[in-house]
């Protein structure tokens, strides 16, 4: 079923690369030629230095823009000189000179870049970019039903923004290229293609900048209220680089704006903006999604089936109490156990999980059990694992020992809700099927303990990251510079 699955993709995406070359290949025969011209009355001359090779099939003048259409005829090269006057004044003129490639399949190419059938290009461009963030689109919706709790599923989403956004911008200038045909030509379509991760950037960049902001912000009354700490900077460093991207970006545009550049400086500059724009979106997007899926995660209600609730652990007071942070993980925890034993009058067991720091009084786990049994929870059904010190070692600790009480057992996660979905993510690694609640924290600590859980979320799963990356720049890079490759095609 899966091959099938994909050999269906494999060919909606043959059949979508076909129709465009074949519409490219039909309209590309026919190339208009627009010329503005100030005078109510004019007469025209229209000359080939190689005849035979292209010939003027239409001519029109309306509004003050003279059309001419040429018709490849033969393979070769000619140039064309259109020449409108003024009938009034014979010394008023407008002369354009432009070189015609007609290719063995009577495609036309206007000065290297404009072509014929350029608008079916950008319509090809629109079928794709919408096809693929459909398909993205619906594979996060079956990873949501079946497994959410996966970087695959912030990637998913990731890419329904990355090609949701440029399909877009495609559908917006392929509307303008058919409305008006006068303004639009292939000298657009090469540059824009080449710009498009730029003018995806700089559309965001009010957007970036207001989260930047907030993330300064609450970075600052993080700091006030709970005090200096290297893991309470995470925000700002954040805030500072998204500031730093976002310059870097738009020097890069200003220096090189356009992608029809032939000189060495030129393709340097643009393959630099294109590299930064499209690395720089990209991450955008991954932060947008993981935003989102941190937040479904810690926003869920999990099905009150469970059999275990493994509490993770973190940092207590120096003399063994737990923190406001810890407490609340285990008060979350102890809510869903009431609502459960309410609703189903079945009472699950708890795993309360973390180790002893070099700079605490007790295990992790062994504060919670005792905090739990201070809230009346009977201490038969608490099972403390004390050894781990990371949260992939609470997972797979925890596991064993719901495993050795009862197999295949539903497991919840209680923890803080900015952890839900890496703590998930984690368990899956393992094998571990889980569900998660979260226990909810004050305003300003969210923003900074999201940014942890993405970095980490980044670089646990670096190679993935690394990858796309290189594809992105490479498919930028390539587009970027498109007028150049066409140029030495042709």
């Amino acid at each position: 079923m899966k091959h099938k699955h994909t050999a269906a993709i494999v060919l909606c995406y043959a059949a979508i690369a076909i129709f465009t070359l074949t519409a490219v290949l039909i309209t590309g025969k026919n190339y208009t030629v627009y010329v503005n011209v100030p005078y109510d009355e004019i007469t025209t001359d229209i000359s080939f230095t190689n005849d035979g090779v292209a010939k003027i099939t239409d001519t029109q003048y309306e509004n003050g823009v003279f059309s001419a259409t040429l018709t490849g005829v033969k393979a070769g090269r000619t140039d064309v000189t259109i020449t409108s006057r003024n009938t009034e004044n014979e010394n008023e003129r407008t002369t354009v000179l432009t070189s015609v490639t007609v290719l063995p399949t009577k495609v036309l190419f206007i000065s290297s870049y404009e072509f014929g059938g350029n608008t079916f290009v950008l319509l090809g461009m629109v079928l794709l970019t919408l096809f693929t963030a459909f398909m993205f689109a619906r594979q996060f919706r079956y990873r949501k039903k079946t497994l959410f709790f996966s970087y695959k599923t912030v990637l998913d989403l990731a890419l329904i923004f990355f090609f949701g956004l440029q399909f877009l911008i495609y559908a917006a200038l392929y509307v303008m290229a058919i409305t008006k045909p006068e303004r639009f030509d292939g000298w657009q379509v090469c540059n824009l293609a080449g710009f498009i991760m730029s003018a995806i950037f700089l559309v965001s960049i009010p957007a970036i900048i207001a989260y930047a902001g907030f993330l300064s912000f609450s970075n600052l009354s993080l700091i006030k209220h709970e005090g200096f700490a290297k893991n309470n900077l995470f925000g700002i460093l954040i805030s500072l680089a998204l500031f730093a991207g976002a310059a870097m970006c738009i020097i890069t545009a200003i220096k090189n704006p356009n992608s029809t550049g032939v000189t060495l400086p030129e393709i340097r500059d643009s393959i630099i903006r294109a590299i930064v724009s499209s690395a720089f979106v990209y991450f955008e997007c991954l932060l947008v999604s993981v935003q989102i899926c941190t937040r479904y995660a810690a926003m869920h209600e999990p099905k009150h089936n469970q059999d275990f609730i493994v509490i993770l652990g973190c940092k207590m007071r120096d003399d063994g109490t737990p923190t406001p942070l810890l407490r609340g993980r285990v008060d979350r925890g102890i809510e869903f156990y009431k609502k459960q034993l309410e609703q189903t009058g079945n009472a699950p067991c708890f795993i309360p999980s973390g180790g002893k720091g070099a700079d605490e009084v007790m295990s992790e786990a062994e504060c919670m059990r005792d905090y739990l049994v201070q809230q009346g929870m009977d201490e038969s059904i608490i099972f403390p694992e004390t050894e781990s010190t990371t949260t992939l070692e609470n997972m797979r600790n925890s596991k064993v020992i719901a495993d050795s009480k009862k197999e295949n057992a539903n497991i919840l996660i209680s923890t803080t809700n900015y952890h839900v979905f890496r703590s998930g993510i984690l368990a899956a690694k393992i094998g571990m099927r889980i569900d998660g609640v979260g226990a909810k924290t004050k305003w300003y600590f969210w923003p900074n303990a999201q940014m942890r859980e993405f970095i980490g979320l980044l670089a646990h799963e670096w190679k993935i990251n690394v990858f796309f990356i290189a594809a992105l720049v490479v498919l930028s890079a390539a587009f970027s510079n498109i007028s150049t490759i066409i140029d030495l095609i042709v």
